[in-house]
């Protein structure tokens, strides 16, 4: 899914002439992360009980670092689809 996602940013992107595909195709990988950590947020307020410094300190600090995680991940994956896409688009582009 987030292949696919990119690659439609990234031919959307290119369709617009603007050959700055590179961050855009990571970071529209990488959002998702902004979901999971906002998603950990409202679980944390309306699904746990928790409270005190200390829960909240670990919870926060360890759905940081798994949102982070995923986003790099998640952006790393995209940004090679994306690579491969325009790889094979201006391969197959003539030039006269």
């Amino acid at each position: 899914v987030v292949g696919m996602t990119t690659v439609i940013v990234a031919y959307f992107t290119l369709n617009a002439e603007n050959y700055l595909w590179q961050w855009t195709s990571f970071f529209s990988g990488a959002s998702t992360a902004a979901y999971v950590f906002l998603y950990g947020t409202y679980y944390f307020l309306f699904k746990t009980s928790m409270n005190g410094f200390l829960q909240t300190s670990f919870y926060f600090g360890y759905t940081l670092l798994i949102a982070l995680n995923l986003g790099a991940l998640c952006g790393t994956v995209g940004h090679f689809t994306a690579s491969k896409f325009v790889r094979i688009i201006f391969r197959n582009v003539k030039v006269d």
